[in-house]
């Protein structure tokens, strides 16, 4: 996860069988670049979509947070001097 430079979001479900939350808790603090994660309570493995924050969260990734960590990495401010 240390070499990974790209922004990072970890969602993962609270109750999840097949991976333990541990693992995603695990990968979140390893990653150098991360959003804050969104800690899914009750989700599982498989379900995890179900939740209206989980939609809501990746839109918000996607719309603002990756959009502004691509300027950042570019070194472009975003304003005109």
């Amino acid at each position: 996860m240390q070499q990974v430079r790209s922004k990072v979001l970890v969602i993962h479900g609270t109750e999840d069988e097949v991976i333990d939350f541990s693992h995603g808790l695990a990968i979140y603090e390893r990653a150098p670049n991360t959003a804050d994660p969104l800690w899914v309570e009750g989700a599982g493995h498989n379900d995890v979509e179900l939740y209206g924050q989980y939609l809501d969260r990746l839109r918000r990734f996607i719309n603002q947070e990756v959009g502004s960590s691509v300027t950042t990495s570019t070194g472009a401010t975003g304003s005109s001097s």
